[in-house]
């Protein structure tokens, strides 16, 4: 990986005034794992994560995806949600101009019922199915507590590159 991971991705070189991308999030849906959650929490939960946010990003000499991104969703509870990150991604060709990405989001969250609604970090993993233009994101937050309702989320998101 670069050594400075964040200015690979908001530099566009002179030699090549496209290598750098904006890109476009939107967020839909948050799934929550049946057994980490009861009856009843899961009755009060908003799946339906709607949202979006925007990055910047590059396909490095390697092939591989890197940015930064900001987003804001309505979180499992309703609030707004804040992330911004970075993220790498090892892109996998599938067939014609379908590929398959995984990696890792390193992040900071904010959350009204985390740590008071400070902002945390994370370090999450991430994959993708698409095309260089569009893809669908998954990033999975794994459980964390020793109580019931918290964790084992997967997250979806589209992400196009304009």
């Amino acid at each position: 990986m670069p050594e400075n991971p964040f200015r690979s991705a908001m530099i566009i070189d002179s030699d090549s005034p496209s290598r750098a991308r904006w890109d476009v999030y939107l967020s839909g849906y948050a799934w929550h794992d049946r057994d980490t959650y009861t009856e009843k929490q899961l009755n009060k939960m908003n799946e339906n994560t709607l949202g979006g946010g925007i990055g910047r990003s590059i396909r490095n000499e390697r092939g591989n995806d890197e940015g930064v991104y900001v987003i804001r969703i309505r979180d499992s509870n309703e609030r707004p949600q804040w992330m911004a990150g970075y993220v790498y991604q090892w892109v996998f060709p599938v067939v014609s101009k379908y590929e398959v990405s995984a990696g890792l989001t390193a992040l900071l969250i904010r959350r009204h019922d985390w740590f008071e609604g400070r902002p945390f970090p994370a370090l999450l993993p991430v994959a993708s199915f698409g095309t260089h233009k569009a893809q669908l994101t998954a990033t999975y937050v794994p459980h964390l507590s020793m109580r019931k309702g918290k964790g084992n989320i997967v997250l979806l998101m589209l992400k196009m590159s304009l």
